[in-house]
């Protein structure tokens, strides 16, 4: 049951969700699944084989649907996540405050604020809120993708950053895992006829940094490297989980080419490398549809006395899968806050109304649009 969106944005927060830790996942998503019906919404939740369950929230009878958009996971596991402690001020620390725990309160208290003024006879709205987002949204795909395609737009309420910037462009992201396996041996007796993987993957990573072109707005990173067994043994395998991100969805086979390529190059004899790619997200960038959805978000930041902006983003996300349907997509709709992915996550608490009220009044010139 709402009460106010301060009181469920702790009652949220307090409940940690993070991606990989199924259990609390489902405890989030049955807390959300109680409040959209007290709202009169028709809930579902799509059980996950590796990741909590999708909640599918429906309300309306209508031919035209506007989607929102939400995840409820974040990227801290039960044994790091930070509850909610206001520090006044109008801020408040807690993982997954603004990301996105704080976007999803603002799309049940905007909802609370619209429905009232809709003809749900003429229109539908079906919120989907996904369980893995912050890993690639491997299980949750589909079912947005399937949603979106009844949908005439979608509206996202990741953070909007401290500008208030909105965003109908996000990077496509796709992961590369490396790993090399070499010859093991005594460091100091035995190198003439051994072979480092260690030596081995950070010339590959060299070379692979290679790939990052400004000019195209292509992007390459290795985040993550293990390897070795001690300081005094040739390296018998080392490993890199790496990323590479485009706004061009044209370019992934390309890139997925080249660092095959490159990674095929035996730079130390004797290593053998494998590379595998994993999770990815789709790259959308700003197309017709997506601009009549921003010019309709900018005209009602005007008449609210706000100001939005658009931008274009490095980071990935949901909207750029909704936006394989075709349709129009806006990211942007929830909190301010700093400190995102890190225990310091700090949300601005005076973005609530604000975002509330905005997000409001787009379900409603939305639904009259499109």
């Amino acid at each position: 049951m709402l009460t106010t969106p301060l009181e469920s944005l702790k009652k949220y927060v307090d409940q940690p969700s993070g991606s990989h830790d199924r259990q609390d996942v489902q405890k989030v998503a049955e807390m959300f699944a109680q409040d959209f019906a007290s709202l009169g919404f028709q809930t579902e939740l799509i059980p996950g084989k590796d990741y909590g369950p999708v909640l599918k929230a429906s309300i309306g009878t209508g031919a035209k649907q506007l989607m929102l958009m939400g995840h409820m996971d974040t990227v801290f596991p039960r044994n790091v996540y930070v509850p909610f402690r206001n520090l006044g001020g109008g801020k408040a620390l807690g993982s997954g405050s603004t990301d996105m725990k704080g976007g999803d309160v603002v799309m049940l208290y905007a909802l609370q604020k619209a429905l009232p003024k809709l003809d749900l006879s003429q229109v539908r709205i079906c919120a989907v809120l996904n369980p893995d987002e912050e890993v690639g949204s491997p299980e949750s795909h589909d079912v947005i993708l399937n949603t979106a395609k009844q949908s005439v737009a979608a509206l996202s309420f990741e953070p909007c950053g401290s500008d208030y910037r909105l965003t109908c462009a996000r990077k496509g992201v796709t992961s590369v895992h490396i790993a090399c396996t070499g010859i093991p041996g005594h460091s100091g007796a035995q190198y003439k006829v051994c072979a480092s993987a260690i030596q081995a993957l950070c010339a590959h990573i060299t070379a692979l940094y290679t790939l990052r072109d400004d000019e195209r707005d292509i992007s390459f990173n290795a985040g993550l490297i293990t390897g070795g067994t001690a300081e005094n043994v040739v390296a018998p395998t080392a490993e890199a989980d790496c990323e590479f991100r485009y706004f061009n969805q044209a370019y992934k086979p390309e890139l997925m080419r080249k660092i095959q390529e490159i990674c095929a190059v035996e730079r130390v004899p004797g290593v053998q490398t494998a590379v595998t790619f994993g999770a990815s997200h789709p790259a959308i960038d700003l197309n017709e549809q997506s601009q009549k959805l921003l010019d309709l978000a900018l005209a009602v930041s005007r008449e609210q006395g706000q100001k939005r902006y658009h931008e274009k983003t490095g980071g990935a996300g949901d909207i750029a899968i909704a936006g394989q349907a075709g349709i129009g997509v806006l990211d942007g709709l929830g909190l301010t806050g700093t400190g995102m992915h890190t225990v310091k996550e700090c949300v601005d608490l005076n973005s609530l109304p604000r975002q509330i009220d905005f997000a409001a009044e787009m379900i409603l010139r939305v639904l009259q649009a499109f």
